[in-house]
Order: structure tokens, then sequence, then C-alpha cells
């Protein structure tokens, strides 16, 4: 079966990235304008190293320091999803809206259990982006998307938000707004912070600083580090691979046993040291930095 037919057929599958369209006919032509829509459905499937991630998951080999340990929460905002042809034409991922999806923008939610995973109670998750595209798919061969709330929508009143943009756990306030990504773990036998105290959790909340204007008072906000990471991966072949996340990369070069300063882990202030790797495996400088190496190795795409 060529990629053509493929893309043609809907497969119900949470570790696969489908397509109906492409000119097999398994697509809708749109009244006014004749183009192919196709259905999409997105998996980000997310591990720890080759774990995979949940409350009840025991991580190990994470960082320098090798620590082991569970996570706390792991989430993560996603918009401006852009698929990309082989010669360079783009086809937008219109999102549809639920429970997880809201304004073009997506919550993936691994945390399985309530109250920071300390509850025998189940929460609901979502690893996968569900969409349309207008056009044709056979030649798509990258796929681009953005990490975090968009500038217009980060400063707004979570209050009124509709889900998943009304997640208090995801909020820092109206000025600093969302956490763009957060994902929080608990190394066995803790976190040493330099007063020789410790601290349970080593956290990652990458957010917008540096923000200036009070959203409140009708003022229009801007920040000095946006740290919406954008992130560009190839694919060979999307009806047979998924997207994977990897915090064991993320935290690669950190030492979760051992904090350099204040709160534990990285909360994306552009002092903080311990966001200097962090950053660097997202694609990004911190603060006014340029980035220490070129591109990311958090995000992949792997075959079924």
């Amino acid at each position: 079966m060529n990629l053509l037919t493929k893309l043609g057929v809907i497969v119900a599958t949470a570790f696969s990235l489908i397509a109906c369209g492409g000119s097999s006919g398994g697509g809708s032509k749109d009244a006014t304008t004749g183009e192919l829509t196709s259905e999409l459905s997105i998996p980000f499937i997310a591990r720890a190293n080759d774990t995979e991630i949940s409350c009840g998951a025991q991580l190990s080999g994470l960082g320098s320091d090798a620590a082991s340990g569970t996570i706390r929460g792991f989430a993560l905002y996603i918009h401006d999803v852009v698929l990309i042809n082989s010669d360079g034409t783009e086809i937008p991922l219109s999102l549809d809206d639920n429970d997880w999806q809201n304004s073009g923008v997506a919550l993936l939610d691994y945390q399985d259990k309530l109250d920071n995973c300390e509850s025998d109670t189940a929460k609901p998750t979502n690893n996968m982006l569900v969409g349309s595209v207008q056009g044709d798919l056979v030649n798509v061969d990258r796929i681009r998307f953005t990490v975090g709330v968009p500038s217009e929508l980060n400063h707004e009143d979570i209050t009124a938000a509709a889900s998943p943009l009304n997640r208090t756990d995801m909020h820092w306030s109206w000025q600093s707004g969302y956490k763009h990504l957060r994902m929080d773990v608990s190394p066995d036998g803790g976190v040493m912070k330099p007063d020789n105290t410790t601290a349970t959790t080593w956290n990652i909340h990458l957010g917008s600083t540096a923000c200036v204007g009070n959203p409140q008072t009708g003022e229009t906000v801007s920040c000095g580090a946006n740290n919406r990471p954008t992130i560009e991966l190839d694919i060979s072949d999307i009806a047979n691979q998924q997207l994977v996340i990897d915090y064991g990369k993320l935290v690669e070069n950190s030492a979760l046993m051992t904090d350099q300063g204040g709160a534990p882990g990285c909360m994306s202030g552009p002092t903080d040291l311990d966001c200097i790797e962090v950053f660097d495996a997202l694609g990004m400088g911190l603060g006014e930095n340029s980035d220490p190496t070129e591109g990311q190795t958090v995000f992949s795409v792997e075959s079924l």
C-alpha cells in the first residue's frame, strides 16, 4: 500500500498519525474552495528514557546524577501546528474544539491521578491532537509546532477561559500568563538545596518572563522572554510514525538531586542556573543568551 492510499484510511489507534485524505478519495472536498479536507489525529507519546510517563511509573537514569523518581505533573500546551510539503509549502492544522483543545491551543496531559499523583483517583489524560487540514498530504515530509500558549491568549482572564485554558495548575498569573510546559518530578531521596535543606520535587515550569503591562486594566502585555520553543521534525511516513516527548532528554545534563538556587528546578528565570541545560535541550537560550548548542533534543519521530 503506497502512502497516498494510506492517507485515505482512518485507523483508530492512539499510536499512529492518521490522515483521511489524499487523492485516494478518503477525504472530502470543501464546497466553497474545492480543496480536499483531511481529518488528522496526531499522537504524542511521553517517555522518560524507555519508560512511558504516568503517575505510577518508576523513572530511572534521569539527569547527570542518574536519579530515579516519579512524576507529580506532566503537561504542555501546543499551538500553531503545520504540516510542510517537500517543496516548502505549508498546510496548517485547524484544531477541533473539545475539552483538550480550544482557540487553536491544545493541552497534552499525562498525569493520570489527581492531587499531583498522590491520589488514587483517576484523572483524564490526553496525548492526541485532533483537527483537519485543507490540501493533499501525499508530499508532507515535516511537521512544525510551537510549545506554549500564544501571546494573544497568554494574558487573558483564566476564570472566563474555556477548557483547557482554564487550568489553574497550568497558570502563573495574569501578567506572566500560562505555564507553557509543566513537568514536575520527585527524585528518590529528594532535592538538596544550597542551604542544605531538602525539597521533594524538581520542577520545570516553562513560561514567559520579564513581562510588563497590566492586562486587568486593559494594558497590552509584552514579555522580554516569550520562552515558546518552535519544534520542526522530519516525517518520512506519517501513517506509520508517532511523535515522542522524552523527559530523559530534557534533563539529560541536569542534576535533579542537587538544586543550584532559587526554586527547585527550572522556573524559567533568566538567572536560574538550573534552566541553562533545560532550555538548551528545548533549542532555546536562557534570557538574552543564545542557544548554547544548535537544535533541540526533546522531541522526535519514531516508527510504529
